[in-house]
Formats: structure tokens, C-alpha cells, sequence
């Protein structure tokens, strides 16, 4: 079930960044932002942060950082990093992926130390 839901989550970002006329980047893909319909089919919702770009576009440029914390990519913090691009959904649907399949929030406020703060300082340390 959970492989068919995160293949569903994959086709709706992919419909995103290559479907449609303009790209979408989203900027936002975490748990809260998936609804599950009866026959759990995933739907991509919440666009309050989503960027429109031209196809022919590669990189965006942004005046501030957009999405969750522990789900957005560093890029969006650091920008001497990298550059914005499609990218960003794609790291935020990992951390996505890696909660589904772990079985644990990305977030553990109630953490005894730093390095279990968030579900990768988690995964590094182990």
C-alpha cells in the first residue's frame, strides 16, 4: 500500500514539473499536504507556496525560503549551495519517502539530543 501511494505521490509531482503548459514547483510536498481518497489514491493539495515557471526554464529565483522545515532542501536556506529548481520537490518528496518508510515523524520535538531532532540527523547517526 505504502509503495502504491508514494508511486502515486511520484506521478502527481512529475504531472507538476512536466505536465502541464507551466511548470509547477509545489515547495511544499510533505505528509500534510497528501489527501488519500477512498481507495487511498494520493492527491498533491495544498498550492499556497507553489511557483509557476516557463518549461524552458531551469532555475528559479525566489526573494525568500518556501516550504516546512525538515522537509525543505538546503538550497532554499543556503543559497550558496546550489541553485532553485524542480529539484527542491524532489528532495522534499525524499524526506517524504523516508518518513513513509521509516515509520517516524521527520520532527521529534520530545528529542533527548540535537541529532534526533530531525528523522536524517537520526538516520546519520545510526
Amino acid at each position: 500500500m505504502l509503495y502504491s501511494i508514494s508511486l502515486g505521490i511520484a506521478r502527481g509531482i512529475e504531472y507538476l514539473h512536466n505536465g502541464c503548459n507551466m511548470k509547477i514547483l509545489h515547495f511544499d510536498i510533505k505528509p500534510h499536504n497528501i489527501l488519500l481518497d477512498e481507495k487511498f489514491n494520493p492527491k498533491v493539495s495544498d498550492f499556497g507556496l507553489a511557483k509557476l515557471y516557463p518549461t524552458d526554464n531551469s532555475v528559479v529565483s525566489l526573494t525568500a525560503a518556501r516550504g516546512t522545515i525538515g522537509y525543505m532542501a538546503p538550497e532554499l536556506h543556503y543559497r550558496n549551495i546550489g541553485t532553485i529548481s524542480y529539484k527542491a520537490d524532489v528532495y522534499s518528496f525524499g524526506m517524504l519517502l523516508m518518513e513513509m518508510a521509516g515509520r517516524r515523524k521527520n520532527l521529534n520535538a520530545l528529542a533527548e539530543n540535537y541529532s534526533q531532532l530531525y528523522y536524517p540527523f537520526w538516520i546519520y547517526d545510526q
